[in-house]
């Protein structure tokens, strides 16, 4: 049975707080065992711990962290995690509430500290738009993006996530800081020739307009110089009004748009209603927030997507 989240989370701060009087203990000859929140931040762990810790995730592969809601034997996990490793509080609105719960700041890594972020904006939401914003965002316990958390989608950026993920690694297991550094290292190489890879292919791009279900790719962008316009802003769980999706009609009618792209995740129903006003196709464009079973075994998963997402923006 699932509960509410206005009713979920003073039961599950009880839950914690009732945990909390049996200490956990690690033995010293046990991997340290590292929780992540969701994809991008499980993939980044995992590829930097390697095997010399367990990482495992809170979401399933397939939940998007915007509708998450917790569970018994989800806090369990949270407690017997030596790190909790997650993106930011604007993505994970949870996080706030768990470290609230739990009085350890050395368990919970945010993988995005120190690092500059994009602000958050929905520039062509109109005011019937804001006042359902108001009650979409009350059903997400009062979260709002004030900032882009989307950072994962910039490989240049998600490299310095990575280095945040293996200096807490190293701290909490300086037995394996070899391990970490050298993975990290390697990780590093790869990102930056994924991100060789992006410049090469869209520094003679013609049509830099991106027009997307989710506007999920705001680094991608501004990484690469593309002019990102979204259906229904940075959260994917916020639903366009009637008003808003016309106005997209009226975009990609004067912009003559060919391509609306949308996670393989997501229902196409709204993009396919704005795009049927210009005969637009709708494709598919990897948010990896929420990704299937094969990409999350794949040790080259993140990889994989990111270049998929290359090759479909350059193609149009």
């Amino acid at each position: 049975m699932k509960l509410s989240k206005r009713l979920l989370i003073p039961l599950v701060v009880g839950l914690i707080l009732s945990s909390l009087r049996t200490p956990i203990s690690v033995q010293a000859d046990e991997k340290p065992k590292v929780l992540t929140t969701f994809y991008p931040v499980y993939y980044l762990t995992k590829r930097i711990a390697g095997e010399a810790a367990e990482v495992d995730m809170l979401l399933s592969g397939n939940q998007d962290a915007h509708d998450y809601e917790g569970s018994a034997q989800d806090i369990k996990k949270v407690q017997e995690a030596d790190l909790m490793v997650y993106q930011d509080d604007e993505m994970e609105y949870f996080m706030e509430d768990l470290m609230k719960a739990i009085d350890d700041d050395g368990k919970f890594i945010k993988s995005t500290k120190g690092i500059e972020l994009l602000a958050g904006h929905d520039h062509h939401h109109d005011e019937e738009d804001h006042d359902h914003g108001h009650e979409a965002h009350a059903h997400d316990h009062g979260h709002s993006h004030d900032i882009d958390p989307h950072t994962w989608l910039d490989p240049e950026v998600y490299a310095q996530q990575g280095e945040n993920v293996m200096k807490a690694l190293v701290e909490a297991d300086p037995a394996n800081k070899k391990i970490y550094q050298e993975n990290y290292d390697q990780l590093a190489k790869e990102l930056a020739e994924l991100d060789r890879e992006y410049a090469d292919q869209f520094k003679d791009l013609e049509d830099r307009l991106l027009v997307v279900e989710h506007e999920a790719f705001g680094y991608l962008a501004h990484a690469y110089d593309l002019q990102q316009e979204g259906i229904i802003g940075l959260s994917s769980t916020r639903e366009p009004s009637a008003t808003t999706i016309a106005q997209m009609q009226k975009f990609v009618k004067d912009h003559d748009v060919k391509t609306i792209f949308v996670d393989p995740q997501s229902n196409t129903a709204i993009a396919q209603t704005v795009a049927d006003a210009n005969g637009s196709e709708v494709k598919t464009l990897h948010t990896l927030e929420v990704v299937d079973g094969k990409t999350l075994e794949d040790s080259q998963g993140y990889f994989k997507l990111m270049r998929e997402n290359l090759k479909a923006i350059a193609s149009e």
